[in-house]
């Protein structure tokens, strides 16, 4: 008897949200540029510089699932660099593919991963939260410089000014959250209980026992993995110069966009709108629409709306359909494998004599 797998992913509200997302960029293209001259720019890109943002961004990659591979051996959780790699890429589409508040990479590499290893899944979740702050401050830390060369180059509109400032606001807001709720289990538990209430609330017969006996044993070990990693600074060196690294790959896709497209390279436009779009997505104002949030705020930095709708296409084709179309076949590769090991798990049991 084969077991039954559930699939781990059901792509129609997927798809609802990006076809959304393409018809406002496209409506915006329509209504308010010019398409003509889209077109002219994309057809002057330099093809060959422009390939160099594909390699750019599977190095980005690299050192991300390096980032998560030195923390899971800090806390004796021990796979193989090539798991991590893998596992990374299995998040980078849940990432770009589901409704969500910024989690759904580290809430899938931690399922996944934990499925196919039956590794510690609070050692792991540890893991990938501390991942996760050091890319939020990352994030705070170049949005703040991309602002302050703005208002010190610039007159900047009011109102965008006060926008960039309130996203900045929410995400050093974000992370303050993330690194509260992290370090204090007493928080932890004050969310668990609020889940069960809210829970209780919509399945009045549910019953929490089973519930709340996992998910204490669970927040321990999580929570005994964080303190593991804070009690190890040195450990956390060689990770958070791999998140720098591959921080910098990850934003000089960017760069390379502007080069291809022959256009001068605007350090402070490219700051702001990397994290831009990447803090609205997180918390989840930028929803299926970062290509319209992407060139709205080119546009809004005095770069002509034409070079920024062809820079928010060019980008998009690299950290969007590229990482769609590699992500999803990591996806089915991670899918294969979990349930290969499940199918012999259960042809082991068969075969095994019967007293």
């Amino acid at each position: 008897m084969e077991p039954t797998i559930k699939r781990p992913y059901q792509s129609k509200t997927m798809l609802i949200i990006l076809a959304v997302g393409l018809v406002a960029f496209l409506l915006y293209i329509f209504l308010y540029v010019n398409p003509a001259q889209i077109a002219q720019i994309l057809s002057q890109t330099n093809l060959l510089i422009y390939s160099t943002a594909f390699i750019v961004y599977f190095i980005n990659t690299v050192f991300s699932s390096l980032v998560w591979y030195r923390l899971l051996n800090s806390l004796k959780v021990k796979i193989s660099k090539r798991k991590a790699f893998l596992y990374t890429w299995v998040g980078l589409f849940f990432e770009a593919t589901i409704p969500q508040l910024g989690w759904s990479a580290e809430v899938s590499k931690t399922y996944m991963l934990t499925r196919d290893t039956k590794s510690d899944t609070g050692k792991v979740g540890a893991s990938v939260v501390f991942q996760k702050i050091f890319n939020m401050t990352l994030t705070v830390v170049m949005l703040s410089i991309g602002l302050g060369l703005v208002l010190f180059s610039y007159q900047l509109p009011f109102l965008s000014a006060f926008a960039i400032t309130l996203v900045l606001f929410l995400a050093i807001l974000s992370l303050a959250i993330v690194y509260y709720v992290s370090l204090k289990p007493s928080a932890t538990n004050t969310l668990l209980g609020l889940a069960i209430k809210i829970i209780k609330f919509l399945r009045k017969s549910w019953n929490p026992e089973s519930f709340l006996s996992k998910a204490g044993t669970l927040l321990d070990n999580f929570h005994f993995g964080i303190k593991q990693l804070k009690t190890k600074p040195k450990a956390l060196v060689v990770p958070l110069i791999f998140s720098l690294i591959s921080f910098f790959f990850e934003v000089t896709v960017f760069f390379i966009v502007f080069a291809a497209l022959g256009q001068p390279l605007r350090v402070d436009a490219i700051f702001i709108v990397f994290t831009l779009t990447g803090v609205l997505q997180t918390i989840g104002i930028a929803l299926g629409f970062p290509e319209l949030v992407m060139a709205l705020t080119l546009e809004a930095l005095s770069i002509n709306p034409e070079v920024a709708v062809s820079v928010a296409l060019l980008t998009r084709a690299v950290n969007l359909w590229f990482r769609l179309i590699v992500s999803y076949g990591a996806l089915q590769l991670a899918g294969a494998r979990i349930i290969g090991k499940n199918i012999r798990k259960v042809q082991k049991i068969e075969t095994q004599p019967t007293e």
